[in-house]
């Protein structure tokens, strides 16, 4: 038995009413469900907020940097695909929306049939643009994880005048008895350090 997609929550900012109802024309039979319309202004970062939305659609004739800076909140706080409709055409504006975070940014005359493929087009780039970056914080992680181990390393080794490779061994040994991350005893040991010294 195939089990149904679970409908995406989209909310609307926009007060173009000609947009808006081919907007509930595309999402009437469709998997996503409309959960608002809102206009454009400082209450916009509260209904995001308050909505929760799975995808934000963002009707405007040209984005203000005020637009832009709650865009770029938007992805801090509440990352979601978001789609720009705009009059303005201009590679410069298209960029700053884009580094905001506009996961797509339309210009043009819209269809049903072209609104349809924008969004899976938005969320397929959100997707894979949310896959990179969380595949570089845990490369980021890992290499600061690593200098942490490489430093209590040299400590214990140090302190107990034996090799790297067998300074290593205790510190692992240590995880294990103590069921932590390796880089957890070495943090540990870097702060004992740090206060027995005061130089590190």
């Amino acid at each position: 038995m195939e089990v149904a997609a679970e409908k995406q929550n989209v909310l609307i900012v926009d007060s173009d009413l000609e947009r808006i109802c081919l907007l509930n024309q595309v999402f009437k039979t469709s998997k996503y469900n409309i959960i608002a319309h809102v206009e454009l202004d400082c209450r916009f970062l509260d209904q995001v907020k308050q909505t929760n939305p799975d995808i934000i659609l963002i009707g405007v004739a040209s984005p203000s940097d005020e637009t832009l800076i709650a865009i770029g909140s938007i992805n801090q706080n509440h990352p979601c695909p978001i789609v720009m409709f705009a009059e303005d055409n201009r590679s410069e504006t298209i960029q700053n929306a884009t580094l905001a975070g506009v996961s797509a940014y339309v210009v043009g005359s819209l269809s049903k049939e072209r609104i349809r493929t924008i969004i899976e087009a938005a969320i397929a780039r959100f997707a894979k643009f949310r896959t990179l970056q969380k595949e570089l914080e845990k490369t980021k992680t890992s290499l600061a994880e690593r200098k942490i181990i490489e430093r209590a390393k040299e400590i214990v080794a140090q302190q107990r005048g034996t090799t790297e490779a067998e300074a290593y061994q205790t510190l692992r040994k240590m995880a294990m008895n103590r069921r932590k991350r390796l880089a957890e005893i070495a943090q540990d040991v870097l702060s004992i350090a740090e206060i027995l010294t005061n130089k590190i």
